[in-house]
C-alpha cells in the first residue's frame, strides 16, 4: 500500500512542472483504496491528497466487505450470487446522499462497470460505495423490517460485489469525510479515483 503511494508521489511530482499551470495552488483530489482482505474484513480508506506533489493531507480506513465469495468474475447478474469487487482501477461515476434504487439506498459512490481477470472476463456492473439505509438515511429496522435496509450486525459486509461499510458506525463518518474533502455530489466521472487490490 505504502509503495503504491510512494509510486503515485513520485508520478506527481515528475509532473508537477507541467500541471502547475493547470492547478492551482492547494488544489486537493479525494480518492478511494479497497483492500481485499475477506469478504466481511477488508478495508476501505479515504484519502485527500495535494494534487501537485501527492502527499496525503488527510485519511480514514474503515472495515468494509465486498461479495460472497472472492472469485472476482463471479456476477450476480444471473443468480444473485457475486464474488468481490475485481482489482484495479475504477473512475467514480458519482456520489449520491439520497440514492433510491431497488436493491441500494442512501448515501452511495457510483462505480464504473469493469471486466474482472485483467479486463478479459466477465464484465461486472451496477457497482457502489453503500452500506444498508434507505433513501431518507435511516434503518428499516423496526415493525417495517427490511433486511437490505437494515444494518444487523457482521452478516451485513457481504454483498453481491459491491464495497459495503457499515450504516452504524462507518457510513456517517465516510460520508462527513467525502463532504469536507471533495463535496461533489450528483452524477460526474472522475478518473481513477477507486483503486482495488
Amino acid at each position: 500500500m505504502s509503495s503504491l503511494r510512494s509510486i503515485l508521489a513520485a508520478v506527481a511530482a515528475t509532473g508537477a512542472v507541467v500541471a502547475a499551470s493547470a492547478a492551482p495552488a492547494g488544489a486537493t483530489v479525494t480518492t478511494f483504496d479497497f483492500h481485499r482482505i475477506t469478504n466481511t474484513n477488508s478495508v476501505l480508506t479515504i484519502y485527500r491528497q495535494e494534487l501537485l506533489d501527492g502527499r496525503i493531507l488527510n485519511q480514514a480506513s474503515y472495515r468494509a466487505g465486498s461479495g460472497l465469495n472472492q472469485n472476482e468474475c463471479d456476477s450476480a447478474q444471473y443468480d444473485q450470487v457475486g464474488g468481490w469487487l475485481p482489482s484495479g482501477y475504477y473512475n467514480l461515476w458519482g456520489h449520491y446522499d439520497h440514492y433510491a434504487g431497488t436493491l441500494i439506498q442512501g448515501r452511495v459512490w457510483r462505480l464504473q462497470d469493469k471486466r474482472c481477470n485483467g479486463g478479459t472476463g466477465q464484465i461486472r456492473n451496477d457497482l457502489f460505495i453503500h452500506s444498508e439505509e434507505t433513501s431518507t438515511n435511516q434503518q428499516a429496522c423496526g415493525s417495517s423490517y427490511i433486511e437490505r435496509f437494515c444494518w444487523d450486525g457482521d452478516n451485513d459486509y457481504y454483498s453481491v460485489g459491491c464495497i459495503k461499510v457499515s450504516a452504524i458506525s462507518d457510513l456517517g463518518r465516510l460520508h462527513a469525510n467525502w463532504d469536507s474533502w471533495s463535496g461533489l455530489h450528483g452524477s460526474f466521472n472522475l478518473s481513477q479515483r477507486v483503486y482495488v487490490y
